[in-house]
């Protein structure tokens, strides 16, 4: 079996799986499909069809171009989904966390995000395919993270009642267990469509990134590496830190502006890593001719 063939399975047998615990769940406790949980529910079985259109996709691919970037996306999304597997254990159980435990999950997904799209641009040297590669990636950690967090919120239900417990008492739904699958496919619906977004954002500016390093001049790197990249990202992290420390509401534009510099700066990670690690393996090429 080809190496796409293997990914468009994987990715048409999480779909499946996915798509059987969310059905399991409204089985067995209808209320969750009851008002707003019926939209809910089918926004995320159309969802989930077209995740499995995409593996599809992928399975039937023959592009040498497009197999190589699904392929890197696929790798990283491996990546991603380990990352968001532990951010959910320690969520679930280290209730108090400090802003940095709740942030560095957040990062490193940005950082991986942005690698995919760069990876995928340096292999293909197309911005299209850098994108394929970013939603492939995205596709492949939204299935981990999925089929982890909905069995964990199955099997442990009564721990998941418990951190829920203040949202259920201001739903006014009377079924603990209702409201609790009627989150599951919330949030579902929202990670379905939100990792897509981010995905296609930070591979197109990690790509950006990659093409604009790979053609500039070695005092133009240096510059990028030494000061640019740290210093955005010094100012993203001062924006959520700051954030994190005031009120709420007014959070937003802090949140914003520090999750679009962090993530301007963790897209560049990768690009000035490959662009630095290609210049040395060449000088010591050339040193030892």
């Amino acid at each position: 079996m080809h190496r796409q063939q293997i990914l468009g399975s994987g990715i048409i047998f999480g779909t499946i799986l996915v798509l059987s615990l969310v059905v399991a769940g409204v089985m067995r406790h209808r209320e969750s499909a009851q008002g707003s949980g019926v939209g809910l529910l089918w926004t995320d079985v159309t969802l989930l069809v077209a995740y499995g259109s995409a593996g599809i996709v992928v399975w039937k691919q023959r592009s040498p171009g497009t197999i190589a970037a699904t392929m890197v996306g696929g790798q990283i999304g491996l990546l991603v989904g380990a990352v968001a597997i532990a951010n959910h254990l320690i969520e679930a159980f280290v209730p108090a966390r400090p802003f940095v435990l709740i942030i560095s999950p957040v990062l490193l997904t940005l950082a991986l995000l942005g690698m995919a799209g760069a990876a995928a641009w340096e292999r293909t040297g197309s911005l299209t395919l850098a994108v394929i590669g970013g939603v492939c990636c995205a596709i492949v950690a939204t299935l981990i993270t999925l089929c982890f967090a909905i069995s964990f919120n199955l099997l442990f239900a009564a721990r998941v009642d418990w951190q829920l417990r203040e949202a259920f008492a201001a739903s006014g739904m009377i079924d603990r267990a209702g409201f609790r699958v009627k989150n599951i496919l919330e949030a579902s619906s929202e990670i379905l469509v939100r990792m897509l977004l981010i995905a296609i954002c930070l591979a197109f500016a990690g790509a950006i990134i990659q093409a604009w390093m790979s053609r500039e001049s070695r005092r133009a790197l240096v510059l990028a590496a030494r000061f640019l990249a740290p210093f955005v990202f010094a100012l993203g992290a001062a924006a959520l830190w700051h954030a994190n420390a005031i009120e709420r509401a007014a959070r937003p534009p802090f949140v914003l502006s520090g999750v679009l510099l962090t993530g301007v700066a963790l897209c560049a990670a990768y690009p000035i890593w490959s662009v630095f690690h290609g210049s040395t393996g060449r000088s010591r090429s050339a040193g030892n001719s």
